[in-house]
């Protein structure tokens, strides 16, 4: 019995430290290995014109604990990459890959790929991106101009660039817009990469109440694009507010109906009265009430028990003693069922 234990302490003593020092390297192994990462995989040029060179360096690091090596950079896109740094690089050390692109013909948006091989166990294979629009004559940033809701009485600045990215010398002759609407102002501007004009686009404190669906006109010297239309949209709120502003009956039993409501109020401490309300859609009928002490007026909308089954379509018009706002006009649909 003693001889069986001694045999088994002498086995356990031999073959334990062996594979301790087996688990030890494994883990060293795992712990001494390359991690490689970028700033940024993706690189966004904006906006250029054809035949232009563009050139962009991405920067990487080792952030693991064992050596990095680059093996190759490909670039099937048609670029020229290129590891300006060493292909071996030490943990905690960076290096820098430069891309440059020719647009040549190209027209329209693009994304051009670069890929990176290395001995980082995670990923051997990194892909990388430069993209943007390539432009022929000239880019407009942005190609339209929205306000969103604005007080009437304020005044609201928002800019245009048009930007010269053709071989053409471009030149703004002028800015048509509604005068009753806009002012505007143009100047000059150049930058690292672009050159052009930006224009100010400013909407008048007298601009009228509601929606504003307009066209800035910009007339260049482009044989090609004598005229560039900017569209432009926003709502200029007056005092007198309506809830909602799209009403939706939604789906009605022939025969049933709970009635909707418009509410329509002041945002300060302004009095208005609605001086009549009327509906083109047929089978449904209105009745205005003043909520007393509150400046605030309800219009209950009821369709008729009699009307037939199918769409309702039309607007209710709430007429009012504000000059700024004597017509309001809300949409209304809804369905009828049987």
């Amino acid at each position: 019995m003693k001889k069986y234990l001694l045999v088994v302490i002498l086995t356990f003593l031999i073959y334990y430290p062996l594979v301790i020092f087996g688990q030890d390297t494994d883990s060293q192994k795992k712990v001494f290995l390359p991690n490689i990462q970028f700033e940024e995989r993706v690189y966004d040029f904006g906006i250029a014109g054809q035949q232009e060179k563009i050139t962009h360096n991405y920067k990487f690091k080792n952030v693991g604990k064992g050596e990095l090596v680059i093996k190759s950079v490909r670039a099937p896109c048609g670029c020229i990459a290129t590891l300006v740094t060493s292909k071996r690089v030490p943990p905690g050390v960076t290096g820098v890959i430069k891309v440059t692109f020719e647009t040549r013909k190209y027209k329209g948006k693009l994304t051009k790929s670069i890929f990176v091989y290395s001995n980082d166990p995670d990923e051997p294979k990194i892909e990388l991106k430069i993209s943007g629009v390539v432009k022929t004559d000239f880019a407009l940033k942005p190609e339209f101009l929205h306000f969103g809701d604005v007080e009437k009485g304020e005044t609201v600045t928002k800019t245009l660039k048009l930007i010269q990215v053709g071989q053409e010398q471009l030149t703004l002759n002028r800015v048509e817009a509604a005068r009753e609407y806009f002012s505007t102002s143009i100047s000059s501007f150049k930058d690292e990469r672009h050159k052009g004009f930006k224009i100010d686009v400013s909407l008048k404190p007298s601009a009228p109440v509601g929606r504003l669906m307009e066209v800035i006109t910009l007339h260049t010297n482009l044989k090609r694009h004598p005229r560039i239309d900017v569209p432009v949209w926003g709502n200029i709120l007056g005092r007198i507010r309506v809830k909602p502003q799209m009403l939706s009956l939604g789906l009605i039993k022939k025969g049933s109906y709970s009635p909707k409501k418009i509410e329509v109020k002041a945002t300060d401490q302004f009095d208005f009265k609605i001086v009549k309300v009327e509906s083109n859609v047929p089978f449904l009928s209105t009745k205005v009430s003043e909520v007393k002490k509150s400046k605030r007026f309800e219009i209950t909308l009821k369709v008729d028990k009699k009307a037939p089954a199918g769409r309702l379509r039309g607007q209710i018009s709430i007429y009012t003693d504000d000059p700024d706002q004597a017509l309001i006009k809300v949409p209304v649909y809804g369905l009828i069922t049987n």
